[in-house]
């Protein structure tokens, strides 16, 4: 059997609690709500933020220092010769198991793979959000035809 002590205590307890949990609740009842118009609204993006990669595909030496760091393997690269001679033949980074946690970059000696900007990266199946950054021929363009907002040799759907 609880004393009248404790029970007033708990009473005082749950009331003190509730009247905390309003007092930051009740002042967003008379803000505006904040709704962003996306896509038609961008949001701004900080610095900081990781998004797709960035890769300058004749930068790369094909040293593959970024396919041994990456956690989950969703990097893969093929290439014709070594050194200043290689010539990418395939980069393909599968963003579905990517965690865009910018380990690839760091390792890379000639700093070719770097993290960007851009976070919109929509399809309607798995495959196309496999890119193949050594595509050439095939550059990649947004859903509504406008091309990538940031510098970048090459970024194709696969």
């Amino acid at each position: 059997m609880k004393s009248f002590g404790e029970w007033a205590s708990g009473i005082w307890n749950g009331l003190r609690t509730t009247f905390v949990g309003l007092s930051i609740t009740i002042p967003y009842i008379f803000r505006r709500p904040y709704t962003l118009q996306y896509p038609e609204e961008l949001p701004e993006i900080p610095d900081t933020e990781r998004g797709l990669h960035n890769f300058k595909i004749d930068d790369c030496i094909a040293c593959s220092q970024c396919v041994k760091i990456c956690p989950v393997d969703c990097i893969r690269l093929a290439a014709a010769g070594k050194g200043k001679l290689a010539r990418m033949t395939l980069f393909e980074i599968d963003y579905t198991k990517c965690l865009f946690c910018a380990l690839c970059t760091e390792p890379c000696p000639t700093e070719c793979i770097l993290m960007g900007p851009t976070f919109d990266l929509v399809g309607y199946t798995r495959d196309e959000v496999i890119i193949d950054y050594a595509d050439r021929d095939n550059p990649r363009t947004f859903s509504d035809g406008e091309e990538i907002p940031y510098p970048i040799t090459s970024f194709a759907r696969k």
